[in-house]
């Protein structure tokens, strides 16, 4: 047997052995260091950027074409026309809350709230600021909470139009205490006493009266109609279209015709405003179409 032969294969076979761990050994350790250095570079203190839309901004869409007008502080509606502000809601919740009088978010930031102004408070509500005819597309869905109802009810969502000589509302959802109702006014350019309406009544789940429940409202004006959807407790309570009749100006005048927009939240057309008028939105998003 050659020894010598046998002594050089185990020293070569130690020396490959030695290799392998020293390799094995030198790249756990390289692991290890950049994991560590990994951990290193993220700390409890590094800020945590987040390009996330908040709950609020998901919530919440208004858009630069949508604005808040209210009659609070303002010189009412003692000698009409009343006397109205409005403000933007561009980036509402960058900075901080809105805490208004008329128009607040919760502490919890379940609701956000617009409130009448007692004696003055005729309306507050979100609007649309361009327009265009019934057949350009915009749509205002929300769900909100009625704290309080006057007498004789208040209009809640409506396509108003600021065309030619109108100024009218073509269509009003009004809340009473027991029912839901919709409202078509049949002349565009003359006071309310000298025109007809036409009305359709809606009762409540099990004809009962309105309890602070909320109401998920759909208000859309496309493919000239106006749809109007409303939903309590997961029921379809309105579910109704609306065109304007070609006999009247709502469509024989350019003007009229091409001048209609949306709004939505309170507005009380009685002569006294003893009621305090609260309403509280969950959600209320506003898309449109209309760039005029």
């Amino acid at each position: 047997m050659n020894f010598n032969k046998v002594k050089t294969i185990r020293l070569s076979q130690i020396l490959v052995c030695g290799l392998f761990i020293f390799l094995f050994v030198g790249c756990s350790s390289d692991d290890t260091t950049s994991d560590s250095e990994d951990e290193q570079d993220i700390s409890d203190d590094d800020p945590i950027i987040d390009d996330e839309p908040s709950d609020l901004e998901e919530r919440y869409v208004f858009g630069e074409n949508l604005v808040i007008e209210h009659s609070w502080d303002t010189d009412g509606c003692d000698s009409p026309p009343c006397s109205t502000n409005q403000d933007n809601l561009n980036a509402v919740f960058e900075n901080t809350l809105p805490n208004d009088p008329y128009f607040y978010m919760d502490d919890d930031e379940i609701e956000l709230n617009l409130v009448c102004q007692l004696e003055k408070g005729r309306r507050v509500e979100f609007k649309q600021t361009t327009e265009g005819p019934l057949t350009s597309y915009s749509k205002m869905e929300f769900e909100g909470v009625y704290y309080s109802i006057p007498d004789g009810g208040m209009t809640i969502a409506q396509v108003h139009n600021r065309g030619g000589n109108s100024n009218k509302p073509f269509f009003r959802l009004e809340l009473h205490s027991d029912k839901l109702e919709t409202v078509i006014r049949k002349d565009p350019e003359v006071s309310s006493s000298q025109t007809s309406f036409i009305k359709m009544d809606f009762p409540f789940v099990n004809n009962g009266n309105y309890t602070l429940f909320p109401l998920k409202v759909t208000l859309e004006k496309n493919n000239g109609f106006v749809s109007v959807k409303v939903m309590q407790d997961d029921i379809v309570i309105v579910d109704e279209d609306f065109q304007a009749d070609t006999a009247t100006d709502w469509a024989n005048d350019t003007g009229i015709a091409n001048g209609f927009y949306l709004k939505a939240g309170l507005y009380n057309a009685a002569t006294t405003h003893t009621e305090n008028l609260t309403l509280g939105y969950t959600t209320f998003m506003f898309e449109t179409d209309d760039t005029n």
